[in-house]
């Protein structure tokens, strides 16, 4: 409180106020500062207890408000539309464009395959052995496709029990597959009885083969 040729004046902060209640106070005995945030009451000590209580009134924290009501919204079902064959192969290739457009397709990944070295004895083994034909019993057209510039036919030479995870590099282990039947047996659906059906064919194109059989 500060006094001076018959005037009292009170400063309040003005922070302590919210806006809607600072503008309440409608009495000419208050003057905002904006300079320092301050509320100065003036004009007579006698108002200012009054003042400084209604004040502190508006002062005071506000009460919480209660949390508003979740009202539930009605359930709308959507239907998705499939996209056609043509649709989809459309987006893709959007995608695929915007992949050229970002420079995305100019990466590189490096990689380094760790892997156990393979006989080509056996391969050229089997290959013979298989007359240039697939050895799958079960293959829908076993006559060869083509030929490599080699000379050899157009057929994989696979092992039976994966070479990485300790198959045997032998002829009872391996059979030669069209490109067709290698991949049914390595990413077909039936790859597991596939390869089960295939172990029995390998044993047998083996022993079948072998000199003290002929």
């Amino acid at each position: 409180m500060a006094t001076g040729t018959g005037k009292t004046c009170t400063y309040v902060p003005y922070w302590l106020l919210r806006e809607e209640q600072a503008m309440r106070l409608t009495t000419p005995d208050l003057v905002v500062i904006n300079e320092a945030h301050h509320l100065a009451i003036r004009n007579g000590s006698h108002r200012v207890a009054a003042l400084s209580r209604e004040l502190a009134q508006l002062a005071s924290p506000p009460q919480p408000m209660a949390p508003p009501k979740l009202v539930a919204l009605p359930f709308q079902p959507r239907r998705l539309r499939v996209l056609s064959d043509a649709e989809l192969y459309a987006k893709w290739m959007r995608q695929a464009e915007e992949w050229e457009r970002t420079g995305r397709d100019q990466r590189h990944a490096e990689s380094t395959a760790v892997r156990r070295v393979r006989n080509p004895l056996v391969r050229k083994a089997v290959l013979k052995r298989s007359k240039g034909r697939c050895e799958n019993p079960r293959c829908r057209n076993p006559e060869p496709i083509g030929h490599t510039d080699d000379g050899d036919p157009i057929l994989e030479v696979d092992h039976v029990v994966e070479h990485a995870k300790g198959g045997r590099d032998h002829g009872s282990n391996t059979i030669a597959l069209c490109p067709n039947c290698h991949a049914l047996k390595t990413r077909g659906r039936d790859r597991e009885e596939l390869g089960a059906y295939f172990r029995g064919v390998a044993q047998r194109l083996h022993q079948a083969a072998s000199p003290r059989n002929q």
